[in-house]
């Protein structure tokens, strides 16, 4: 009966690691992008306040004013709109940290003026690498590697996408 119970508890904690990317990353950090502030209180309680965020192109990110700033303020400055598809996750679980690996395609539409100097819709596609840590009974993100293979607008599109195995 032991057995049974830890693979439920198991199955449990991927699932809420799904939800957390799906529905905190992913839904919240889109709504953000086109404008809507209200869910970023539930992205932030879900940042460790030493987190590290790692975005291909970008400087590395340390600790939650850092990441929040990124999040918050940066990429809305970058993007108009964007629809973030995650799939094929790989959940590791280590009693109470764990680890993923998701796989990226997000169509986006690009700010007229951004930092990339990228103009119109466009595709992200890569793989986010990631470590949680459960605490205060929800999973929080520790650190996020987003290891982007292509940023580009759709005229380009794929032509110079290249798997990205880090990003320094």
């Amino acid at each position: 009966m032991k057995e049974i119970e830890e693979r439920l508890r198991s199955l449990e904690q991927k699932d809420a690691i799904r939800h957390l990317k799906h529905n905190t990353y992913c839904l919240c950090i889109d709504k953000i992008i086109s404008g809507d502030r209200e869910p970023q209180e539930q992205v932030s309680m879900h940042l460790t306040n030493d987190v590290i965020a790692d975005f291909s192109g970008f400087p590395i990110m340390r600790g939650r004013s850092e990441v929040e700033t990124f999040l918050f303020e940066h990429v809305p400055s970058v993007l108009a709109y964007s629809q973030h598809r995650v799939t094929n996750e790989i959940i590791t679980l280590h009693s109470d940290k764990a680890s993923a690996v998701w796989y990226l395609d997000c169509p986006v539409v690009f700010q007229p003026e951004n930092q990339l100097k990228i103009v119109g819709s466009g595709i992200i596609s890569g793989r986010y690498e990631e470590e949680y840590i459960f605490e205060n009974n929800i999973w929080k993100w520790s650190k996020i590697t987003a290891l982007l293979d292509t940023v580009e607008s759709f005229d380009i599109n794929w032509a110079r996408a290249r798997q990205r195995t880090t990003n320094r």
